[in-house]
């Protein structure tokens, strides 16, 4: 890994949560936006066991606010197929 991205781990890790927060809120969607984001998220959620996934989607349901599951179903299910074809290519 290069200097410049253990520099900004150790940053993000300095954060507060509230900080850590905002952060995700800005760039999670540059990160989704990107071949490379997509398929670390869906590596991450391969890897969980089914506890640990009801327990992340539990929480998405809980911060998903005015979206709503489907809304939240939606976009990932997308997301993931995005993914999923690039790497068919």
């Amino acid at each position: 890994m290069d200097a410049k991205v253990q520099s900004l781990i150790a940053e993000i890790e300095a954060l507060s949560e509230v900080e850590r927060q905002a952060l995700a809120q800005e760039v999670l969607p540059l990160l989704l936006s990107t071949r490379a984001g997509l398929e670390e998220i869906d590596r991450s959620l391969e890897a969980l066991s089914d506890e640990e996934l009801d327990t992340v989607i539990e929480r998405a349901r809980q911060r998903a606010g005015p979206l709503g599951d489907e809304a939240v179903t939606a976009i990932i299910d997308e997301a993931l197929r995005a993914v999923r074809a690039q790497g068919r290519s």
